[in-house]
């Protein structure tokens, strides 16, 4: 994957443009040119612009104000370089103004999407977890807690080049961001964990100043949601300071259901679960910024998340034993706490203009108690019986690393580093007088190196991470280790980009990435469904490893891709019958392999007022496994459509939408699913934006599964409570624009939720 930022041929432009009376140009509209093309656009925001990333070259600079003669200046563009602009006014009369060059909303180049948030549609979205819902392969889970971008996994979320969690990125305000990238090749330097990473870059200032940002989102689901944030920044010289809250109250509404049948046993049953909880919901969050000079900072974050989760599970069973038919009312009344926290310290050190040393460490730290008091009621015979149950889970991550990076001659680029991380969880289980103790333990070291540069017209980047992972888990009760296991993986990732002239370039990329599971559902926690059937975690996973080729060629804004993807012990819930309980079990479970194919296309259009950015992607994919019955599949579609209206300066509205045919992947056959959203926002007094949302407007997202492994044949369906309407008002006072850096050190902060 080709990274204009990690290139010494690639530079950038800032710029102030002031009057006469050297007062701010407060707009105007900023063309880089090429031979009369224009490579870049860009506003006058408050007398100052920026341009990043562009090739070393000549180009011409044209900026243009209303009411101001237009200016512009040849420059020779081999260093970062800083331009001072001075417009003279003109009187005349405007019958009407005609921009011909408009910022792309979201661009697709090589194979990565690129999407602008500032002065678009997209800055007058609610929040950032919203934003994303709306941007191409990317899905938000129906408790908003996950993010997923499709064929790729869980994405590692970086803000520059310092990795953040999810939830310091819901409390970033929308208004800092300048553009969001999804990143589906990226380099062996963002671990080996992840395939796809989203990064979000923004808005540069060196202003003083406080701002404050309020936001209230009233929402109607299945029931009646409303958050609260407030975001505070205020910097003073070299010194920022930075605090977010929310409280959100929160009434989630989740649903599935599952017909399944024993075919070894002659067992039919049938349920349909759902669950409510009221969920008050505080987030806290703080951090400083102190920067040491121009390069070198100090920094430090911290967060706190803790909510409550009184909720209620009512499951409706049917249940056929060798004609023997019952009917079971579960009815579940539970007591729920989770509590997380994360602190983080860094420290950045330009050693020199071309190399640079980056240190940190972190700590995190998970825990969720559960207690449930469980009521069965049969009809056949009548019969009630009761059930308590009492679950702690908590885990505490300790991680440190180090980054060190040095530029050789004709923009050659060494990129080494290394990072060390430990983590103990454990789980306390308590069903009637049966108690259980388990406890994980898990080391891993990881070095990595990435070599980059160019050779003419072709720009490469290769490199290999190497870690070490050490895990040691058991029972206390047993006093002996249920898993011990040494793993030692080699992640070697390459890309190679052939530029064929301006308009045209050919990519090829090829990664090895890992996918670990999430601490929680690789323990013995468990959710009670009925009398025969619960959900569990498995201490057995093991991580799933990936290899992925690829190659894009890109004609002017538009891209295809063919990629092909092979995966070693995927994870997926499934079904199986312990035979020691005698109960039905759905849990998470490695699968032997799954591998296919994808070819995307990307077409942006339009025509006046209106824009579209259209993406289709074919899939042909197999999900393979010794116990699987038979295996069909068949190509499948998804597609992505974005339209965004320009109303006038203070309106603008548009519509989005995604789906999936039907899929047949092998042992999974699986239903079409399609969503469709909109919203209109408008800005008063150029202080408060009001916007109304119309989310999963046909109410259409379901995911429905059909499987057979070994005796058992399933169909499940998971509901989703994305159905919404919701009105956002958004008050901001005071300005700055945060120069702000920190820096997750926890390679392993997903996986801990």
């Amino acid at each position: 994957m080709y990274f204009p930022s990690f290139s010494q041929n690639m530079f950038s432009i800032e710029g102030e443009v002031i009057d006469e009376n050297a007062q701010p140009v407060v707009t105007g509209d900023v063309l880089l040119l090429q031979n009369d093309s224009i490579i870049k656009y860009t506003f006058v925001v408050d007398g100052k612009f920026s341009f990043e990333s562009v090739p070393k070259n000549p180009y011409t600079i044209r900026i243009s104000s209303l009411g101001y003669e237009i200016y512009q200046e040849t420059i020779v563009l081999n260093k970062n370089i800083e331009v001072n602009v001075m417009l003279k006014e003109v009187v005349t009369t405007i019958d009407e103004v005609t921009i011909t060059a408009n910022k792309e909303l979201i661009e697709n180049n090589n194979g990565n999407i690129l999407v602008t948030i500032e002065n678009t549609i997209l800055s007058k979205e609610i929040n950032t977890v919203d934003l994303l819902s709306k941007l191409p392969s990317i899905q938000v889970s129906p408790n908003r807690d996950n993010i997923t971008v499709l064929g790729q996994g869980n994405p590692l979320l970086y803000v520059g080049g310092q990795r953040i969690s999810f939830d310091d990125f819901k409390s970033i305000p929308i208004e800092s961001i300048k553009t969001i990238e999804i990143i589906n090749n990226p380099s062996v330097k963002y671990e080996a964990e992840g395939r796809s990473v989203i990064l979000i870059t923004r808005r540069k200032n060196t202003e003083n100043g406080t701002k404050v940002l309020l936001t209230e989102t009233a929402s109607s689901k299945t029931y009646f949601n409303n958050y609260f944030n407030i975001n505070l920044n205020t910097k003073r010289g070299q010194l920022e300071l930075k605090f977010d809250a929310a409280y959100n109250q929160l009434k989630i509404w989740e649903s599935n259901r599952l017909d399944y049948e024993l075919i070894n046993t002659n067992t039919i049953s049938n349920y349909r679960v759902e669950a409510v909880t009221t969920r008050p919901q505080f987030i806290v969050g703080s951090g400083a910024y102190y920067q040491l000079n121009n390069e070198d900072y100090l920094s430090f974050n911290t967060r706190l998340r803790t909510q409550k989760e009184p909720f209620y599970i009512d499951t409706q069973t049917f249940l056929d034993v060798d004609g023997f038919e019952n009917n079971i009312a579960s009815f579940s009344d539970n007591e729920g706490n989770r509590f997380f926290s994360s602190s983080n310290l860094n420290y950045f050190n330009s050693l020199t203009q071309k190399s640079n040393l980056f240190l940190g460490i972190q700590y995190v730290f998970f825990r969720q108690q559960v207690s449930n008091t469980i009521t069965n009621t049969y009809d056949n015979p009548p019969l009630q019986t009761f059930l308590n149950r009492v679950q702690d889970f908590k885990v505490g991550n300790f991680s440190s690393r180090a980054d060190y990076d040095v530029t050789f001659k004709k923009g050659t680029k060494l990129e080494v580093g290394t990072n060390i991380t430990h983590t103990v969880s454990k789980a306390f289980n308590e069903i009637i007088d049966d108690t259980t103790n388990y406890s994980y333990t898990e080391q891993n070291i990881g070095v990595y190196s990435q070599l980059s540069g160019d050779i003419k017209k072709v720009h490469y980047s290769f490199g290999a991470r190497l870690e070490k992972t050490k895990v040691a888990a058991g029972f206390s009760e047993t006093n002996s280790l249920e898993i011990d296991r040494e793993n030692t993986f080699l992640f070697p990732k390459g890309t190679l980009k052939f530029s064929i002239d301006s308009t045209k370039t050919i990519s090829i990329n090829y990664a090895k990435s890992i996918s670990r599971p999430n601490y929680s559902i690789a323990s013995s926690t468990a959710a009670y469904i009925n009398p025969v059937l619960e959900f569990r975690g498995n201490i057995n996973l093991r991580p799933t490893l990936t290899d992925a080729i690829s190659a894009t060629f890109q004609f002017n804004d538009n891209s295809f891709t063919a990629r092909y993807t092979n995966i070693k012990d995927p994870v997926h819930y499934t079904l199986i019958y312990d035979s020691t309980d005698a109960i039905s079990v759905m849990f998470p479970n490695n699968l032997k392999e799954e591998y296919g194919f994808a070819f995307d296309l990307s077409i942006p259009l339009k025509y006046k007022f209106w824009k579209a950015n259209n993406v289709i992607s074919l899939n042909l994919n197999t999900i393979n496994d010794e116990r699987a019955v038979s295996l069909n599949t068949s190509p499948y579609f998804y597609f992505y459509t974005n339209h965004q209206f320009k109303i006038n300066n203070s309106t603008n509205a548009s519509i989005n939408g995604w789906g999936l045919t039907n899929r047949q992947e092998g042992i999974f056959d699986r239903e079409k699913v399609y969503v469709l959203n909109a919203s209109i926002s408008k800005k008063f007094y150029d202080k408060v934006d009001v916007t109304l949302s119309f989310n999963d407007i046909f109410n259409r997202m379901e995911f429905e599964d059909r499987y057979r492994l070994q005796n058992i044949r399933a169909t499940s369906l998971f509901y989703t409570d994305v159905n919404e309407i919701s009105l956002s008002l958004k008050y901001a006072f005071g300005r700055i624009k945060s120069n702000y850096k920190n820096k997750e050190v926890d390679n392993e902060l997903q996986r801990i939720k």
